[in-house]
């Protein structure tokens, strides 16, 4: 079976997927068109569970044989126009579902989805009103490792509009620790703190996982956000001096 997750941003999509694999985790496929080089979402719900295949197949055809022996999961970028992809999603049989916020208008979605979820934690209606010519900016972070306290000061200036007017933000960061920490923002919704993610302590070089930071708002200093991310970023000497501080600690706690 596919189902089809539909909504704004921030509204809670791969949040409701991950609490329908929870149930569930035998056998689950999770693909999000378009979003291949930049996986933030996928990455987070690969690491609550390890044995989902994130697949990046798009032809119908394909899916449909897939779906035949597995559950996938199909979660809509919000950049894409549901309207032009609804005789694709016709075509695969799938469950269509919208999940929306307590405040927002519904009557959109009635003519796109199956089945309407209310969120109740997030409110989007006055973000959107309130937000024009939303923009997109993606940074790529794979292989680096940040000073967590630097990465908490730029992510309080960043949701506080030192960079732009923020609507939303997520990101899955390597710390000097070795840990992987997950943040994500919604104006007036989500508490901006980070929490550490399933994911193996990285104490060998560079992390090789996908990390990344999304954000979404207008009139945003990339250029600012950039240089900022550069100034905090951990050179190869620094990061191999934490890694052995975290191998010598570990080493002593199983003494």
């Amino acid at each position: 079976m596919i189902t089809a997750v539909l909504g704004n941003f921030g509204v809670g999509k791969t949040h409701w997927i991950k609490q329908q694999i929870k149930q569930n985790n035998e056998d689950i496929y999770y693909i999000s068109p378009q979003t291949k080089t930049f996986p933030v979402d996928g990455a987070f719900l690969q690491s609550f569970f390890p044995d989902l295949s994130i697949t990046d197949l798009e032809s119908p055809t394909e899916l449909l044989k897939l779906s035949q022996k597995n559950d996938v999961y199909l979660e809509i970028p919000e950049y894409l126009d549901v309207k032009a992809i609804l005789s694709i999603l016709s075509a695969l049989n799938c469950q269509k579902i919208a999940i929306v916020s307590k405040d927002e208008s519904k009557e959109k979605w009635q003519e796109l989805a199956d089945k309407i979820i209310v969120n109740k934690e997030v409110i989007m209606n006055d973000n959107l009103n309130s937000f024009s010519d939303l923009e997109i900016h993606r940074a790529g972070l794979t292989e680096e490792v940040l000073d967590f306290a630097s990465l908490e000061t730029f992510w309080q200036e960043l949701t506080q509009g030192a960079y732009g007017d923020i609507f939303r933000a997520k990101g899955i960061f390597n710390i000097m620790d070795g840990q992987c920490v997950y943040g994500e923002y919604l104006h007036n919704s989500y508490n901006p703190e980070f929490y550490p993610l399933n994911i193996p302590l990285s104490l060998e070089g560079g992390p090789t996982h996908f990390s990344g930071l999304e954000i979404i708002g207008c009139n945003l200093d990339k250029q600012a956000i950039a240089d900022t991310l550069g100034d905090f970023c951990l050179g190869d000497d620094a990061v191999n001096y934490y890694q052995q501080q975290v191998k010598e600690t570990l080493l002593l706690s199983r003494e």
